[in-house]
């Protein structure tokens, strides 16, 4: 498969706070799967944000861990690195042109976000990949029947419909924009861009030929006055320049490797050092051990000072007791009058009407509490007295501390004399050398800057002539749009025949909206949810698939996320039976059809193969069967499992705690 025509991509990096999560694609079929939640639909949206999107929807795990991203592609054997803010999309996007591992060696170039921010000096991310891409430059009609119609610049995103049918899109009743007037009259101005039908197709190609020409010829003159002005102060090459940076990397290599030396045989050489050093350990040791001790004597102290004071309450309490109960109980000839009838009575009678007990019990636990007391006395006074022991025995540690802290820095400072004028010597050299290496990196960056401006250029002539040689031909033989939605008809008539499904007649385009039909039914109105989800699928890999039979402006991309959706499962209401019935009498309940549906897509990439053109289709679903699993082996990219079971990561961000969770 020749990979220098078009886009590939290659890596997705995200530059986390603990590590760095990628996912490494592959020419023809890239298949993700695993189980829900595990961040398998994130790839497909970094990826579309990355190219172009308006923003992304970051899950818990990825805001916790990720700071950006990076998708590492190449576009007509170009590499190219596009890095993205994931929390401000209204940021400029850097692009490097060049392999991700050598992104530190280059400058990027900013460019605007989204379209509706770009202009002549500020060029958006969608002018740059469809430069890159050598597709034309063109307004496209808000309204195509008046000739006063506005008019809109055609964006990459727009492109990005016919590629990507995320697990919304897929078998959706609002596949591109339906039920939208305005949407779906841009988008089937968009399908006739990519077949090279649209009504202003050659004027557009003619006044982008102009264009690009333009631009050429000022970045020609950019090109020529930097590069005077290099030669002039008689800057380095850049491969003189890579043999400084490598040269300056060895010597620093063997720098470190004496200072690491060194080091060693300034602490290992000394006999007297190391005792030292062992005695200090020990000391180290002992006082750690006595603060233990003391901190252990402290806390009891305060815990029995704590108790024996609740104690002295209780003693008290008991004896206010045992002596209001001699007085209760002392015969009292007194008389008074009763407080609330003030009827005479006798105050010695009173002690008749109350049991008053015996005090033996308060006698026996004023006894017991007070022995209790006499104890923890004498606990509290060991543990002072081991308190104050360990005070001792710190001091002394304390000082024996400090005194073979100073022996032990009087030792070393004889011992290392000799290595400290070496040591210092080789400190500062490595400064030096790493900035001199920053100012070498810098001078490389600007050469790459320059070689960047030259490739640039280069592909503006190429894509100059292209445009000229696709002028031509429709000058030429410009297609019809009756031919391109007939050729388009056949692809998705073999594609769906593939899947088998019940009562297969009437496939084909409709020639009003452009959407395929199937039985003569226009997509928008197939009550199967399934049978959507397999003409969905078809309609965009067929697309994908004219790429072989005729120019197209379109990438060879398709991402799908959830490949067997509504097949073989409850369509979208699962209260709905009509919807299930109609799933039945179409033939895609049985699960069958999944892999059919599979391995027609494999059959795709497998024909692109056959004709070395590149084509790259990632598919996105949960567990797929075992047969089809095992059938596909070698094709999946990440398999994900949210209990890590057979050593597969846990999910895109693959060391992250759920516990977290706030």
């Amino acid at each position: 498969m020749d990979t220098s025509q078009g886009l590939l991509l290659k890596n997705l990096i995200l530059h986390g706070h603990r590590k760095n999560y990628r996912v490494t694609f592959h020419p023809g079929i890239n298949v993700i799967y695993g189980d829900a939640d595990t961040g398998k639909s994130s790839i497909l949206r970094f990826v579309y944000y990355l190219l172009g999107g308006k923003q992304i929807k970051i899950d818990e795990e990825i805001s916790s861990s990720v700071k950006y991203a990076v998708l590492e592609i190449t576009i007509n054997g170009t590499p190219y690195c596009i890095s993205r803010d994931i929390f401000n999309p209204a940021r400029d996007v850097d692009v490097y042109t060049c392999a991700y591992s050598k992104i530190s060696n280059s400058f990027p170039d900013k460019y605007k976000p989204s379209v509706t921010k770009g202009d002549d000096q500020n060029k958006s991310l969608s002018e740059f990949l469809l430069e890159a891409l050598e597709l034309p430059a063109v307004r496209l009609k808000q309204s195509p029947t008046k000739d006063s119609s506005d008019t809109a610049r055609l964006s990459f995103l727009d492109l990005f419909k016919f590629i990507y049918l995320d697990q919304d899109d897929v078998g959706s009743t609002h596949l591109l924009n339906i039920g939208n007037h305005v949407l779906e009259t841009k988008n089937r101005e968009v399908f006739k861009y990519i077949f090279n039908v649209l009504d202003s197709g050659i004027s557009e190609i003619e006044s982008d030929i102009a264009s690009k020409s333009q631009e050429k010829a000022q970045t020609s003159k950019q090109y020529s006055t930097i590069s005077n002005f290099l030669s002039q102060t008689e800057f380095k090459n850049s491969e003189d320049l890579d043999k400084e940076i490598n040269n300056i990397d060895n010597i620093k290599t063997e720098l470190e490797d004496r200072l690491s030396d060194l080091n060693k045989r300034m602490t290992s050489d000394n006999e007297l050092y190391e005792g030292l050093k062992d005695a200090l350990n020990t000391i180290n040791l002992n006082i750690k051990q006595k603060q233990e001790a003391q901190t252990k004597s402290l806390q009891n102290i305060e815990r029995f000072s704590r108790l024996l004071n609740d104690y002295q309450n209780d003693v008290g309490r008991i004896e206010s007791s045992l002596s209001a109960k001699e007085l209760i109980g002392i015969d009292i000839n007194e008389q008074t009058n009763c407080p609330v009838c003030e009827t005479l009575i006798d105050i010695g009678k009173i002690s008749d009407n109350f049991d008053i007990s015996s005090d033996t019990r308060l006698k026996s636990e004023l006894t017991s509490i007070k022995r209790r007391s006499k104890d923890l006395e004498k606990l509290i006074s060991d543990n002072r007295s081991d308190l104050d022991s360990a005070n001792s025995i710190l001091e002394e540690l304390y000082l024996e501390k400090n005194k073979a802290r100073q022996i032990l820095d009087e030792e070393l400072a004889s011992s290392i004399t000799p290595y400290l004028a070496e040591r210092d010597s080789i400190v500062k050299e490595l400064a030096q050398l790493d900035e001199r290496r920053e100012k070498v990196t810098h001078s490389l960056r600007v050469r790459n800057k320059q070689a960047a401006l030259a490739d640039y250029i280069g592909r503006l002539e190429g894509t100059i002539e292209k445009l000229k040689n696709r002028l031509g031909e429709l000058q030429k033989d410009a297609p019809s749009l009756d031919n391109v939605l007939k050729d388009l008809g056949t692809d998705i008539n073999k594609f769906i025949q593939q899947i088998r499904i019940n009562n297969h007649h009437g496939v084909g385009i409709d020639n009003k909206t452009f959407f395929p039909k199937v039985r003569d039914i226009e997509y928008r109105k197939i009550n199967s949810g399934g049978l959507r989800t397999i003409v969905s699928i078809g309609y965009l890999a067929s697309i994908l698939l004219q790429k072989l039979r005729k120019e197209t402006n379109i990438p060879g991309l398709l991402m799908i996320d959830t490949v067997g959706k509504f097949l073989g499962k409850t369509p979208e209401n699962s209260d709905d039976t009509q919807i299930g019935k109609e799933n039945d009498a179409d033939g895609v309940a049985d699960p069958e059809k999944y892999r059919n549906l599979f391995n027609a897509l494999v059959g795709v990439a497998e024909e692109f193969d056959k004709k070395g053109k590149l084509c790259q289709i990632i598919l996105v679903d949960n567990d797929m069967p075992q047969d089809v699993a095992y059938e596909n082996k070698g094709l999946e990219i990440a398999h994900y499992r949210s209990n890590g079971i057979n050593g597969l990561p846990i999910g895109l961000i693959d060391d992250w705690d759920s516990t977290e969770r706030k």
